[in-house]
């Protein structure tokens, strides 16, 4: 089992290149101690751990759902 911290940043990363390449601004890191989040002009992604992720209030239990939703809110 890996350490919530670990997980944290490996799914912020995967979603940091998503929201950059998905929008071209650069997404805003903000690290506290129950989350991350990742910010950009009408993103915010909320990263608990690998199967706890919210992408502008919609619950996501994976990083590629989490990554579907956001591709699939900029179309």
């Amino acid at each position: 089992m890996s350490n919530i911290h670990f997980q944290q940043k490996v799914a912020s990363d995967e979603l940091w290149d998503t929201l950059f390449f998905a929008t071209g601004a650069y997404p805003v890191k903000v690290k506290t101690q129950e989350f991350r989040t990742l910010e950009v002009p009408g993103f915010r992604v909320k990263i608990m751990n690998f199967r706890n992720i919210s992408v502008n209030g919609d619950r996501c239990k994976s990083v590629d759902e989490a990554k579907y939703v956001i591709q699939g809110l900029i179309q």
